[in-house]
């Protein structure tokens, strides 16, 4: 598995995307189309989801398969642990099922075994089922690169029923980690007089998006709350798994990520941030951001208050996480030399994390 920061193979969307109630019971028809070995790949409770609706449509389909149990990490060690299984399966067609560790973990093995992917989230809580990337931490949950894939999951089957049964936490951790695509983006454009048309179309979509979350997001969490689907639903999962993935793929070269996914990662060193979702951690790398950019304070205040409302209280504090100067060090650190950092317009210091980060800290209150 060779290291990367840019893909060369510029991918914008999965080639079969499927976002519909009782798919489940029809996804051997689509699987066969792909291969007749199917190893299925998920953790306990993303498997118990699915599990009997999707075997019984695989035995219906006439296709044989085999199960994998994921645990842990998206780590070296379990991608191998897969591709070990699939080989030994003679598997012609991986299916990777829950969240985005799994995910991405099933879309590195199939990558490495030259077979398609199938990927069926059963959380909302990142772009993970779309995209031609897989994020690999080391067994201990600290980030350690991107793995880029040749292309995009063959097929993504969504159903909106298992989204709204799955912990509200899961749909808010995506909704914070699709919003860094507007956030992100915007930021590392600034830089660019002349955007090809990948880097435009990105931004526009980013927009789009952020538009959209600002009008359906707090009526989709209120749907989970109640695990009710209805169409904010549906249009939330699409721009958290779709949208999202589409806007990652085009701008990969240019506006995919920046100082709030480096500051993600920075937050890897503590093991007590192990806890936290991904989207989580985004969403308060978001507001760090926007303290790095010295973004005027109502624009941060409005973007906090919008994120409480989601249920998000961005500090450390409110993280639960550790909170001294030793700690916010090592953070910042890590974060400047995350390969996405790049991405903002001006350079990135460690004393420029750290200090927004001590504001955001001895400030929230006032936000």
């Amino acid at each position: 598995m060779e290291k990367g920061l840019v893909n060369p193979y510029l991918q914008a969307a999965p080639a079969h995307y499927l976002n519909e109630e009782g798919i489940m019971e029809k996804s051997g028809e689509y699987i066969s189309e792909l291969g007749n070995r199917v190893l299925i790949s998920g953790g306990v409770k993303a498997l118990k989801s699915v599990e009997e609706k999707l075997t019984s449509s695989l035995d219906s389909s006439g296709l044989a398969w085999e199960k994998h149990v994921f645990r842990g990490e998206c780590s070296e060690k379990n991608v191998s642990l897969i591709i070990e299984k699939a080989e030994a399966f003679s598997a012609d067609v991986l299916v990777g099922v829950g969240g985005g560790k799994s995910l991405d973990c099933a879309k590195a093995a199939a990558e490495e075994c030259g077979i398609p992917i199938v990927t069926i989230p059963t959380i909302a809580a990142t772009c993970a089922a779309t995209t031609p990337v897989s994020i690999i931490y080391n067994e201990q949950g600290e980030y350690e690169r991107d793995y880029f894939l040749t292309t995009n999951p063959d097929l993504v089957l969504v159903d909106p029923e298992v989204i709204a049964k799955a912990p509200v936490k899961y749909l808010i951790a995506g909704i914070f980690d699709a919003l860094s695509k507007w956030y992100e983006g915007r930021a590392a454009v600034k830089n660019i007089k002349n955007p090809d048309i990948f880097t435009a179309s990105a931004i526009k979509l980013a927009e789009l998006l952020n538009n959209r979350m600002t009008e359906e997001a707090l009526e989709a969490v209120e749907l989970v709350k109640e695990n009710k689907t209805g169409n904010a639903l549906i249009d939330v999962i699409d721009l958290n798994i779709y949208l999202t993935g589409a806007i990652q793929s085009l701008g990969q070269k240019t506006c995919r990520n920046a100082a709030g996914h480096a500051i993600h990662n920075g937050l890897t060193i503590m093991k007590e941030s192990h806890e936290l979702l991904h989207g989580i951690k985004v969403g308060y790398g978001i507001i760090v951001q926007l303290l790095i950019e010295d973004l005027p304070e109502e624009e941060i205040r409005e973007v906090v208050s919008f994120f409480r409302e989601l249920g998000l209280e961005p500090s450390l504090k409110g993280l639960n996480l550790p909170y001294n100067r030793e700690v916010i060090q090592a953070v910042a650190k890590k974060a400047v030399v995350d390969p996405v950092m790049q991405f903002m317009p001006f350079k990135v210091t460690e004393e420029m994390v750290i200090s927004a980060i001590e504001k955001l800290e001895e400030n929230i209150d006032n936000y």
